[in-house]
This record gives structure tokens, sequence and C-alpha cells, in this order.
């Protein structure tokens, strides 16, 4: 496929509308069929960076149908198809183009390891980041490679990926924050904690670090602390049924009910559904002695439950033993 090398350079500037321009200049003028082709290709191009995701695809295929030995047209066809979650088509189609590239593609190996990360092709995917790192080391493959290792449950070479990606991009607060997230789930707190907050002075508007440090001081009973960074994270417009749920059982603690209630009855708002909010307030009414109003909110929180061991255990035993209340108040 023969390239118009002024139609690209404005593309690669972002410079759209120019190049609409020039494909209209050029589509009644030129008869040479590599350069329409060429024009239909950054055409489509363009539609998917406007978001018009359907357009970009008939080009494509277009492209694709009037020269099957174009990788180009290929890929884009492949990132069309992971948009719609349709990654088996995806790997088709990418390995069709990896077997017509006369060179290793780094975005293509990138969006291979993304189409078998998510059909759970764990070894398949980190064989395609250790190939594109060798292209290129970039921070989103470091990423994806981690993640390949983790679902492994290789914890410890996850640990290294990460170790040697911060290692290499010192200044990422969001490599940061995903270490980070690993070390609270592998229970290094003390570590999660040193990282987060690394994560929080490279970038002070990271509300994810900022809600993982929260839910850590509420782990380790600093109520005070966590209640602060909660409010923090409100204080800057974030609307999480989560948030309001933990801010709430952070006062609760500190037996200041009615702030309970208040943000608690928020995250209701936010989420009805959220089983961890209607168990919270089950706690709060049971202990203002209104067991009519923690019955219902426990019975609700057994109905949106995805744990059922959880809905088997302590819901089940929580509310035969409101039961009696709720009968006695019922009767009276």
């Amino acid at each position: 496929m023969k390239k118009n090398w002024l139609l690209e350079y404005h593309f690669v500037r972002g410079d759209f509308s120019f190049c609409k321009k020039i494909i209209q200049d050029l589509s009644p003028k030129s008869d040479n069929t590599c350069q329409d082709e060429y024009s239909n290709y950054v055409q489509a191009r363009i539609y998917y960076a406007e978001g018009k995701i359907q357009e970009s695809s008939q080009l494509f295929q277009l492209c694709y149908s009037k020269n099957p030995n174009n990788p180009g047209a290929l890929q884009e066809i492949a990132k069309y198809l992971i948009a719609q979650g349709r990654y088996k088509k995806a790997v088709e189609a990418l390995m069709l183009a990896k077997l017509l590239i006369k060179q290793p593609d780094f975005m293509l190996l990138h969006d291979l390891a993304r189409c078998n990360l998510n059909l759970k092709e764990y070894a398949l995917a980190e064989e395609n980041c250790r190939e594109a790192i060798k292209i290129c080391k970039s921070k989103s493959i470091y990423k994806l490679l981690a993640a390949c290792l983790i679902r492994q449950r290789k914890t410890g070479e996850a640990i290294e990926v990460f170790r040697l990606s911060l290692r290499l991009f010192p200044k990422s607060s969001q490599l940061y924050t995903t270490f980070g997230k690993l070390c609270v789930e592998m229970g290094f707190n003390e570590d999660a904690m040193k990282t987060l907050s690394a994560a929080i002075k490279l970038d002070d508007n990271n509300t994810v670090a900022l809600n993982e440090i929260a839910v850590l001081h509420q782990k380790r009973d600093e109520i005070d602390d966590a209640i602060n960074r909660y409010m923090e994270l409100v204080c800057r417009g974030m609307e999480s049924a989560s948030i309001f749920s933990n801010l709430g059982l952070c006062y609760f603690y500190k037996d200041k009910f009615v702030m309970a209630l208040t943000c608690l009855l928020r995250a209701r708002d936010i989420d009805s559904t959220s089983s961890e909010t209607l168990f919270n307030l089950g706690l709060v009414f049971a202990s203002l002695h209104q067991y009519c109003s923690a019955f219902i909110h426990w019975k609700a929180a057994a109905v949106y439950a995805t744990n059922k061991s959880f809905v088997d255990q302590e819901l089940v035993t929580l509310l035969s033993a409101c039961l009696p209340f709720v009968n006695k108040e019922t009767d009276t």
C-alpha cells in the first residue's frame, strides 16, 4: 500500500479536517488504486478516532478486500473486534497480520496479549508481552505482563516486573498504584502504604491510590486517618457507594450513629443493590434497637449478596437473632 506522506503527516498531527479535504480532492482526480486504498485506510482511521466505529470497520474491510496482503487493515479490523469484545476473531485477524508483516510489530503483540488475557490464555498472553518488551519497553506492556503473571499465580515474578518497571518509569503514579493494589491483595500492608503514598506524591489527583490508603487505614483500625482520607475523596466529588459505605462504617465504629446513617443512606441512594451497604445499615439500625429496619436491610442484603456463603453464615444468624424482636414489635 503506497503512502501519501502529506496525508500521513496531517493525520499524525491530528488535523483530521485537513486530511478529509485532501481525501476529497484526491477522490475524483486519482485513478491510482493504491492511492485510493490509502485514502480509504486513512479515512477509516479518522472515523475510528472520531468514535464512528461502524463506518471505520466497513472501510477497513473494504481496504482488506482490495488488498488482502495489507497487515495494517487487519490490525485495525482487530481493534474494532476488540472494542466489541470479540477476542477470538481479533486473535485470528492479528495472527494473519503477523504472518504478513516483515518485522515484529509492538502494537500487534500488545493487542494479541490483551486478547489472550481476556480469553484466559495467560501463558500465550505472557509470551506476547515478553516479545513486545523486546521491541519497546512501555508502561502498558509491563502492566499487562504483571496481570498475566498474577493470573498464573506467579506473584513473585509479577512483583519483580513491577519493580523493574518502576525503575524504568519512576514518575508513573499509575504504576505505583497498580503495584500498591497488588501489595494489598498479598497482605503486604506496609509495602502497600509506602507504594500508594508514593503514587499520591507523584499525582495529587490520584483518587484510586487515595481510596486504597483509606481502606488500608480502616483495616488497621486507624479510624480517624481513614475518615480523613474518605472525606478528602468526598470533597473531591467522588460519588461512590463503597466510599460512603466505608465512611459510614468508620463513624459507626466511633459511635457517631447520625453521621453513620447519613453516609450509609447516601451510599444506598447511589447503589440500592449494594449488599455491603445494606448489611452495614442493618448493623447501625440494630445498634439503635430499630430491629424492624435492621431486619429489612439484612433481608435485602441476603437477596443482593454475591457471596452465598456469606448469606448462609452471617446473615442467617443475624436475621434469626433479630426475628424475635421484630415479632415483639409487631405484636405491640
